[in-house]
């Protein structure tokens, strides 16, 4: 592709590569959701809250293994095709490669080192000792696979890019836990193993489809120039990452502290039900954030809010309807996975709301780090880490999953909407009122056409 028709091709709707992105996505359905309704309906309440307390430490740790580096990766790779630097794809695919293995292999040692003391002295749970020893074999593959994505994304292989990073570990779980499932033989420790084995073999694919996509373009020799500052840009990504690891998986590490199993899983079930509205966020914005990047590349301040508002309006067409469901039907939803989880309804209500939140602002985090205003993302992504912890500090002891639920909704919101106000400080972009104005137009077509 040159440097020509790709430039040409990056001030072109999103809408397109968006929708085929979110069609991609939607195996999440499926895969995703396939593997939690497994454990929660498998384990029940009590076991499933010991898996997602294990699967939680195991997440956040992993983040510390990549470091944001996935998504430098991806802003790297797009602003050099976009800029015909076609010679530096494969080095500096190579050295996020190195970076991710070295911080995944400290991680890995560590969660296996400090288990046992942890299981007993925080989580006061020794019986989780075990399980977080199989789970810290998880975060070298699982690392591997969200570099190879953000590398297939910077490609703009971005339908292959979600497959590799989202769908495709879990729909190999779901399989290879089914004959499990049928027996009766599946325990939190054969979850683990099944994740660990997932994560490896879509490790493999990954590796290959990176390999099959990098094939086309040389390979100068050099050692990349901008070493340095990829780095630099892979730990301010990484603020992003962690906020978003860190609104994922720390309230259930809370409640696995301070609040029973119980609360766990109803926390659980409750946050993965919600995050179907990410499902559509994370579609669209990982369509998007190539296309930003490529777009400030250029210096096109108008492409750039044009595209923003197409990502959010399509986000909010795809999630005002499920939200609805969430919010009307939440103890239906719940009462799907098995008994005792329909007691998470208000859960679920005050996680959607965060959710709905996010989707009115949805891809403005990413915006930031894309278009390189990394100082202003790392302030708003602290602030947000601030709100996380200390509303669960105040609220878990005595709340519960409510408690964690509503802290959890408070930094989504805060992180969304400040980077959405930093975007228009800093970039005049105001997408959200793009939106809400081509909404308005669209309105008044419609009843003028009606009187006539």
């Amino acid at each position: 592709m040159s440097s020509r028709n790709l430039s040409s091709g990056v001030h072109t709707s999103i809408l397109r590569g968006a929708l085929a992105s979110l069609g991609v996505r939607l195996l999440d359905l499926p895969s995703r959701y396939g593997l939690h309704l497994l454990v929660a309906a498998s384990l029940g309440v009590m076991e499933s809250g010991r898996f997602y307390i294990v699967f939680s430490i195991v997440n956040t740790l992993a983040g510390f293994g990549r470091l944001g580096v996935d998504r430098a990766l991806t802003r790297q790779l797009a602003v050099d095709m976009a800029s015909g630097r076609d010679g530096g794809l494969r080095s500096a695919t190579r050295s996020a490669m190195r970076v991710v293995v070295l911080m995944s292999l400290v991680a890995t040692a560590l969660l296996a080192g400090f288990a046992t003391p942890v299981a007993d002295f925080v989580m006061h749970k020794p019986d989780l000792a075990l399980p977080m020893i199989i789970g810290a074999l998880a975060i070298l593959p699982q690392n591997l696979c969200t570099v190879v994505a953000g590398g297939l994304a910077g490609l703009y292989r971005v339908g292959y890019s979600q497959m590799v990073y989202s769908w495709l570990w879990p729909a190999i779980f779901c399989i290879a836990a089914l004959p499990l499932v049928y027996m009766k033989q599946f325990t939190v420790l054969h979850a683990l193993l099944l994740m660990v084995v997932s994560f490896v073999t879509a490790c493999g694919a990954g590796f290959v489809l990176l390999r099959r996509f990098l094939a086309p373009y040389p390979d100068s020799g050099q050692v990349w120039r901008e070493k340095p500052h990829f780095l630099a840009r892979g730990l301010s990504f990484f603020t992003l990452e962690l906020t978003q690891l860190m609104i994922a998986a720390v309230p259930a590490i809370a409640l696995g502290i301070a609040a029973s199993p119980q609360q766990t899983g109803l926390f659980a079930l409750a946050w993965r039900i919600a995050l179907i509205n990410l499902l559509f966020i994370n579609g669209v914005t990982g369509m998007a954030a190539p296309k930003f990047a490529a777009l400030y590349a250029h210096h096109d301040v108008q492409g750039l809010n044009r595209s923003a508002a197409q990502a959010i309006g399509l986000v909010l067409c795809l999630a005002l309807p499920v939200t609805a469901l969430m919010l009307l039907f939440p103890e239906r939803l719940l009462a799907a996975f098995g008994s005792g989880y329909s007691a998470g309804a208000t859960t679920l209500r005050i996680l959607v709301i965060g959710q709905l939140v996010a989707a009115c602002f949805a891809g403005m985090p990413d915006l930031l780090g894309m278009t390189a205003h990394l100082a202003a993302l790392r302030t708003i992504n602290f602030i947000s880490l601030g709100v996380l912890l200390v509303g669960l500090l105040v609220l878990v002891p005595t709340g519960g999953s409510t408690g964690a639920a509503i802290a959890t909704s408070l930094a989504i919101a805060f992180n969304a909407a400040a980077a959405a106000w930093a975007a228009h400080r800093l970039l005049g972009l105001f997408p959200l009122a793009t939106v809400w104005h081509g909404f308005l137009v669209r309105l008044r077509l419609v009843r003028g056409g009606g009187r006539s």
